[in-house]
């Protein structure tokens, strides 16, 4: 059995909270501080929403860049990442390191694990605080950093073009490096990515001066940046510096923050280790400079932010283009006449294109067998295994008389070629115009109608049975129901019942499985099909839909 693919939220700040695991799932794994959703947040965050966000895994393998994605749900206060607030609804690839803000917390997305790794950072809090000071708008303070020279104005309009012009992370961190060792006057900086709030730290980019020191780097400082603001510490003869700082050979150190939104992305850090006279050369003005430099470095950083996320988005976007294509390549005509039997179908792709499909199979007097299908996950991936499974199960049904067996097989087929995480929920019917029988599999899906001519509305669910994935060795079993004389079956995916009101009026509304009869009793003799999608976009208030949807409607006299 494959491996589950797994992720982590490893918080950088906020209230003290333990790394939350994400497991794949189909239909994606919900965060939020509701009941239902399978990763809670305290009950007690009013800024975080009882649905917040959601979490799809849509790769075949775990190796797969940028398999993960996430949604804001339309949460009240929204979501963030790498200080750019998410559409709600809209789906956006992530990647290893990336900063989703959810007020009032600010975690690092990562796939390889709780940061057991990396360099940790000195625990110097017997450091005297009142040896760092910090300057900057968060500081609060009254007092201001010391003014630069011209000679540091000069240098600082001279590194703009540099850092701006960097292509990758590395390339502005030894950007930022080169600018802050001239400023400062320290032949020792780091630019350093926080990796939880335990002081644990990566290394992007590091500098040594000529005289070869133990590698370190001040939590205190880093934690007070971290609120924003450039941090300096200068040891004078009225304080002792603590014995971590000692071992370090540090007697001056400077660190600022490079912030995206409100949260710190990276630190520029610059110190004196291995200086052998007792007072570092600082230049003066060198906490304001680096204060300067961390924030057109956070500029910078925002920019290269900013266009990988819209790479990674026109990655997906092509992906699922294909998908789209690969999909209404494979759906038959709307209409199927089958003697007595006339059956309308209509799948129109949501946002998202994911594996929905229908089929409608004549099969001869007076009979036709009905298939929809769900299957979980995004993209390409998501529409190779959709039309196999269609393509399997319309050759498997011209084949068996029983709707059992070929769904049976069908589970065979599927089970050892679907993701981990993937499996297709389905719902196929076989309708017999001269028996008025229609014997059906329901295989985890559940949205299916039988309307007889007076109204009346019974569910076609029994003997539900696992999704066809979950298990090679399922015997599928049918159900046979009676058909009334005339009437209507209506099969449905959840992407009509579960559309989200996304408007100002009720939102966060469903349509749900009440919509669908209120349309069902409206529209008897016209196009029940239509009407139900013209529904559904009414009550979305929206051109898109969240989800795919689908809905075949057999009728007879």
């Amino acid at each position: 059995m494959q491996e589950v693919a797994k992720a982590w939220l490893v918080p950088l700040s906020g209230p003290p909270l333990e790394p939350i695991e994400i497991r794949a799932a189909a239909g994606g794994a919900t965060l939020g501080r509701g009941e239902a959703c399978a990763l809670r947040l305290p009950p007690d965050a009013d800024k975080v929403s009882r649905q917040h966000l959601r979490f799809n895994h849509d790769a075949q393998d775990n190796t797969q860049q940028n398999a993960w994605r996430v949604a804001d749900l339309a949460s009240r206060w929204g979501t963030t990442l790498n200080g750019v607030k998410l559409v709600p609804g809209r789906e956006v690839p992530l990647g290893e390191g990336d900063l989703l803000t959810i007020v009032p917390w600010t975690f690092s997305f990562s796939t390889r694990g709780v940061p057991e790794r990396g360099l940790l950072s000195e625990d110097d809090s017997d450091v005297n605080t009142t040896m760092v000071r910090s300057f900057g708008p968060a500081a609060g303070l009254d007092e201001a950093p010391p003014a630069m020279g011209e000679d540091l104005l000069t240098l600082l309009l001279e590194s703009a073009d540099t850092l701006h012009a960097a292509a990758t992370e590395k390339d502005l961190a030894e950007a930022l490096i080169d600018a802050a060792v001239r400023g400062t006057g320290l032949a020792n900086a780091a630019v350093l990515r926080p990796l939880d709030s335990a002081g644990h730290l990566d290394v992007i980019a590091a500098r040594r001066g000529p005289v070869d020191a133990p590698a370190g780097f001040s939590r205190t400082l880093i934690n007070t940046a971290a609120q924003g603001v450039v941090a300096e510490l200068s040891a004078d003869s009225r304080f002792d510096i603590s014995a971590s700082m000692v071992s370090l050979g540090i007697k001056a150190a400077i660190c600022a923050p490079l912030m995206l939104g409100g949260a710190a992305a990276a630190f520029l850090y610059v110190d004196d280790r291995g200086v052998r006279t007792r007072f570092a050369p600082v230049h003066k003005g060198a906490a304001s400079f680096c204060l300067a430099l961390a924030r057109m470095a956070s500029l910078a950083l925002a920019n290269l932010k900013r266009i990988d996320i819209e790479k990674r988005q026109a990655a997906m976007e092509l992906d699922l283009s294909a998908a789209a294509r690969a999909q209404k390549w494979i759906l038959p005509k709307r209409e199927t006449i089958a003697g007595p039997l006339t059956c309308t179908g209509e799948s129109r792709p949501g946002a998202y294109v994911g594996g929905d499909f229908f089929d409608v199979i004549p099969l001869g007097e007076g009979r036709v067998a009905v298939a929809l299908g769900d299957v979980t996950g995004h993209g390409v991936a998501a529409s190779v295994l959709m039309t196999a499974a269609q393509g399997f199960l319309h050759a498997a049904l011209r084949c068996s008389d029983s709707v059992a067996a070929a769904v049976t097989d069908l589970n065979r087929f599927i089970y050892p070629r679907r993701a981990a995480s993937s499996f297709l929920t389905l719902w196929v019917g076989l309708f017999d115009a001269g028996a008025k029988t229609v014997t059906y599999v329901n295989a985890g899906h559940g949205y299916a109608l039988l309307e007889s001519t007076g109204g009346q509305i019974t569910m076609l669910d029994g003997g539900e049975d696992f999704p066809i994935g979950f298990d090679e060795d399922i015997p599928y079993s049918q159900t046979v129901a009676a058909l009334p004389a005339s009437g209507r079956a209506l099969v449905i995916s959840d992407g009509l019942v579960e559309q989200f009101d996304q408007g100002r009026i009720n939102p966060r509304e469903q349509f749900g499985i009440e919509g669908v009869h209120a349309v069902l009793a409206k529209h008897r003799a016209a196009d029940a099909v239509g009407a139900l999608f013209d529904a559904v976009f009414n009550h979305a208030d929206s051109d898109t839909l969240q989800d795919d949807a689908t809905a075949v409607l057999v009728t007879w006299d």
